[in-house]
């Protein structure tokens, strides 16, 4: 969520695709390889399958593969260890979160709905395929998913911000919020958590408490550059333009900038009328 103002607006539901993907969504991603990377109880390598089991020396190299960014070949590796091994339920996941962070949302839908008929339970498998309904933006289905990770694993961190993600898209920011501090009761300092809470609570009307949040966490020397653009578009809602332009200068060419200010303030408009904007901050 921290980056959906780099991005502005366009036309196509591809060009949406393309930038919730970039945007908001990138953060989910992100934390749910962080939340389900595992090192196995031995000591013998890492795992994205989220579990400590045996994989294959393919899959292995795999998941170095998509921890360092190298989506083609990793999805190239899982391809391979599918194939070596069809009922391997952790390749497909890897295949699909492949074939995600490359934008290529049918094939991912494929290999994560193979995954799933492999490992009908695994909180994972649900959280990617919630992330991909919301790359399709379709929130509403995206929740379905990520409830189901969360009877599975009540305080699955990925499960848990995906879905507060998906209600703030619908501007239902009362329960997207309570999912946020469900979510802060088991992880207190997660700094994705408390940023994303804290422009919920600006884009449902509390602007003072949320732009308090988010200055506060601005201030974290390692993480503080990554809640600008939430607290870019809370400035913007607030009517403080130039404190939402300081906010993006540097993160986008200045053209860039002056537009998604210019969208920024439609947006406030809305939200002085009271009407819902979550739809406009994420797609």
């Amino acid at each position: 969520m921290a980056k959906r103002s780099q991005e502005i607006l366009g036309s196509g539901e591809k060009t949406m695709r393309t930038k919730l993907r970039k945007l908001g969504v990138a953060i989910v991603l992100s934390s749910s390889l962080q939340a389900c990377g595992t090192i196995s109880g031995d000591g013998s390598g890492f795992s994205l399958s989220g579990k400590n089991e045996d994989v294959s020396e393919t899959e292995a190299v795999a998941d170095a593969a998509i921890s360092g960014g190298s989506y083609v070949e990793a999805a190239r590796l899982y391809e391979k260890a599918a194939g070596e091994n069809p009922k391997s339920a952790s390749a497909y996941l890897g295949l699909g979160r492949s074939y995600l962070a490359m934008d290529q949302l049918g094939r991912a839908e494929f290999a994560l709905t193979r995954a799933r008929m492999l490992d009908k339970r695994n909180p994972e498998i649900l959280n990617e395929l919630g992330t991909l309904k919301l790359r399709r933006l379709r929130p509403a289905e995206a929740i379905e998913f990520y409830d189901e990770a969360l009877r599975y694993e009540r305080n699955n961190l990925s499960a848990l911000t995906g879905r507060a993600v998906a209600l703030d898209f619908l501007s239902r920011h009362a329960e997207a919020q309570e999912s946020y501090r469900e979510g802060l009761k088991y992880y207190p300092s997660n700094f994705v958590l408390m940023s994303n809470y804290g422009l919920s609570l600006a884009l449902s009307g509390q602007v003072g408490a949320g732009i308090s949040m988010m200055e506060e966490l601005l201030r974290d020397p390692d993480n503080g550059d990554t809640v600008r653009s939430n607290l870019a578009i809370a400035y913007a809602l607030d009517g403080k333009r130039r404190e939402a332009r300081a906010m993006l200068t540097g993160t986008m060419s200045e053209t860039e900038v002056s537009a998604t200010l210019d969208h920024y303030e439609d947006m406030r408009n809305r939200f002085k009328s009271g009407k819902p904007i979550g739809y406009m901050v994420f797609s």
